[in-house]
Parts: C-alpha cells; structure tokens; sequence
C-alpha cells in the first residue's frame, strides 16, 4: 500500500512511496504535505492495477531519444523515410529533441511551435508545418504504445496552422486543344507522355515505370450480348512504378565517395588545376522501380481506341524495354522531363543567331504552369466532366474507396464503354480545335 515518507525540513519534505508492477518500491519527491505524497502513491497504484501506468522515468525520455528507438522499430519505404528524414531534421528535433516526451505530448505547446515555425514568422509552408505536426502525433502514439507516455493527446485534435499553404495554390488543368497542340509542340516520346498522362490519368513514378509486357494488354467483356474488346495498360503491384529517392550512404558508400574524391583530388593537382575537397553527401538520390502507391494502385487502365493506335506505333518502334525513358533508354528524373515541359507549355522568347549560338525560335504559350501533375488532374476533371461513374473514377485514378458506398460499388462493362467513348470525342474535338486555331 501506498504511504509517505518524510525526507528533509525544507518546502517540499515528503516522498511518496507506492509498489511497482515488478514488486519494488517507487519514489516520487517533492511534495509539500503528507496528504498529497499518500494521494500520489496512491494514483500509481490505481493505475498499475488498471494496466494504465507509465514508469516516470520513461515519460522523463528526451524526444531525440525516443526518435531513435521509433525509427528503429519503423521501416517505412525509401520516399516516406526520405521525407520523415527531411521534417524531423528541419523542424522537430531544432524544437524537441532534448524535451522530455510528457512535455512535447501538450496540445498547447504544439500550437505554439507551429505558430512560430510557420510563415510569415516561420521559414517553413504552412503545409509543411502541418505535415511535422502529423509525424510528431505519429511519433507520440508510438510512445503510447510503448508506455512512454499514458496517451497521445494530439491524436485527432487538429493544431491548425495559418499562413498560405502550397497546397491551397489550384493546380492547372488542361482543355483538349492545348493537350493537342502541347502534343505536336513536344513530339516524340515527350508528346506523347503528356498525352498519356492527360487521357490516362497515371502518376508520374506509374507512366515512367511502365513496362511493355504490361501496355495493350487485351480484354473481353460481354455487354448487351456480344464481346466487348478493350486494351488496357496494367500497372504491376510490384514493379509498376519508378520511385526517386533518397537513401542515407552507408559505411561502404561512404568510404567509396571518398575514394573517387581522393582520385578527382589527384587528378587536378597533376593538371596542376586548384581543387578543394568537396563536402561528403549525407544521401544520394536513386531511381528504381518497385511497389506503386498502395494497393488499390495496382491496377488496370483502359485506354481509348485513338491512344491504342498512337502507344502501339510508338512501342513497335521503340528500342527500349519501357516505353516513356528518355530516347537513350534512361530513367527520366522528374528535373530532367521539367526542363523540356517548361519551354512547351509556358513558352519563350526568341534569341537571335550570333557566333557560337544557331539562335531559337520564339514559342506562344500553350498552357503556363502546366505540370506532370496537372496532367493526372486533367484526366480526373474530364471524367467527372464526362459523367463517369465515381467506382470506374477511382479504379482509373488508383484511389482507396473509403466509405460504405466504395464497398458495395462496382465497375461494370457499360460505364467502361461511356469512359472511353467521351475520350475519343475529346481527342477528336481538340484536334479540330488545334487545326482550326
């Protein structure tokens, strides 16, 4: 049973004294009154019977410390360990690493720091802020878990974060015409992305990870009675995608950039070049194809009769493997395709030919602000534009159906059938739009 003992004459003489869950006696000092020690002991040992005890010393853990056994017990996927690396280094551990866990785990103190953290006072989007504030719960219930802390109290409380949000700026959608005319501008394997992406609907890391075992492929389905031919592009559940990455440099690779530094290093002073010793990378940045998104990602897509024609041309003559590399038979980076999206689709101006430089033409502006990403929007906005029921939307778009009604729905022959048809009215009607332009 829980009792008080007194320690000292000072302001705070009593220590409460109660039992362990392993048998041994607690301690907790610092209290004014024999009543409030007992009660204190008392509260521990209602709790340890209720299965619902922290060990002080444990909630006393500083957050860094913490982090490091929660990472440990985590092994998320290259891009979503990347992006915890970038939020716990930039903004939670400059603010909580040295604070005990049952100081950051207060609702008051998170709304401060995110105030403070985002613009304009902050350096940091408010978007960004509010994706910190999502890993900090995540961590702390974590700390639940383990009995670090007795609960998460920022577990579905919202800590709103003022301030303009990256996520709030629209993205740019596409009409018809301008997909055509950016189509013909860009040519090649380059127009013909952004035309897939536009009708399609495919993320970024789905287009560029395709392979052509899994492009027009063929299926049959019956409706009204008779066969029901469609192609589709198949999106593999576990190499459908190209993912682009961070990954921390291990030992070995570390010691391996060191060594190509040292040999740079050697190179230039024998030149008798000026060279200074680069900083070593914390990370480097791979590309490799994996698992898409989730699971609802991996999927089939059907494609509309005209882009059949176009992909079936272009993979009978492509040399490569995957048909959207770039001509060589490289992985794009997402940069690398910007830098030739950009021009196409914002314009530019002329530069006159002088010596050394054959000069350029000027480009008209088809669609500024355009983006990878703004194509998969434009595909969403015309099948909603199109009526397309939500269950084949969803199926096209890789989305989890999170309530009752995406349960029970289902994707039938007919609402296939509509989807394309409208396609191929759209892309019938932009080209006669683009040539009459």
């Amino acid at each position: 049973m829980a009792y008080a003992e007194r320690r000292g004459q000072g302001k705070f003489p009593w220590r409460a004294r109660y039992k362990r869950p392993d048998g041994t006696l607690g301690s907790e000092p610092g209290f004014r009154t024999k009543t409030a020690a007992e009660k204190y002991g008392e509260d521990q040992e209602a709790a340890i019977r209720r299965g619902a005890w922290v060990d002080p010393a444990k909630s006393q853990t500083t957050f860094g410390e913490w982090v490091t056994l929660w990472k440990s017990a985590n092994k998320p996927r290259p891009g979503t360990s990347t992006k915890r690396r970038h939020l716990l280094d930039g903004l939670l551990l400059p603010e909580w690493e040295f604070t005990p866990l049952h100081q950051v785990n207060n609702v008051f103190a998170v709304k401060a720091w995110a105030a403070r953290a985002a613009k304009p006072t902050g350096k940091h989007d408010a978007i960004t802020v509010g994706h910190a504030r999502s890993l900090l719960s995540s961590i702390l219930t974590g700390a639940e878990d383990a009995g670090y802390i007795v609960a998460n109290k920022l577990y579905g409380r919202k800590v709103a974060v003022t301030g303009e949000r990256a996520g709030d700026k629209e993205e740019i959608w596409a009409q018809p015409d301008e997909v055509y005319r950016l189509y013909e501008r860009l040519g090649g394997v380059h127009g013909l992305m952004v035309l897939t992406d536009c009708y399609l609907g495919l993320r970024w890391g789905e287009l560029t990870g395709l392979h052509r075992d899994n492009c027009l492929l063929k299926r049959v389905d019956r409706l009204d009675g008779k066969q029901f031919v469609r192609h589709v592009v198949r999106i593999d559940s576990l190499l459908g995608a190209l993912h682009e990455d961070e990954f921390e440099l291990d030992e070995d690779e570390l010691a391996a950039w060191h060594a190509a530094e040292d040999e740079r290093l050697a190179e230039c002073r024998a030149k008798g070049w000026k060279a200074n010793r680069r900083r070593a990378p914390k990370a480097v940045v791979k590309l490799y194809r994996g698992a898409p998104k989730n699971k609802y990602s991996a999927r089939e897509v059907d494609v509309p009769p005209f882009l059949v024609s176009l992909l079936a041309r272009h993979i009978e003559a492509w040399p490569h493997e995957h048909p959207f590399v770039t001509p060589s038979g490289e992985d794009w980076r997402r940069g690398n395709f910007t830098k030739i999206l950009r021009p196409a689709a914002d314009g530019r101006d002329a530069i006159p030919r002088k010596r050394g430089f054959a000069g350029r033409d000027e480009l008209a502006p088809i669609i500024p602000g355009l983006t990878m990403r703004g194509a998969r929007h434009t595909a969403d906005t015309w099948m909603k534009e199109d009526r397309v029921d939500r269950a084949l939307r969803f199926l096209t778009m890789g989305w989890v159906p999170k309530d009752i009604e995406g349960t029970y729905e289902h994707v039938t022959p007919e609402m296939r059938k509509h989807r394309m048809e409208h396609l191929e009215a759209r892309w019938a009607r932009g080209r006669q739009v683009a040539d009459a332009a």
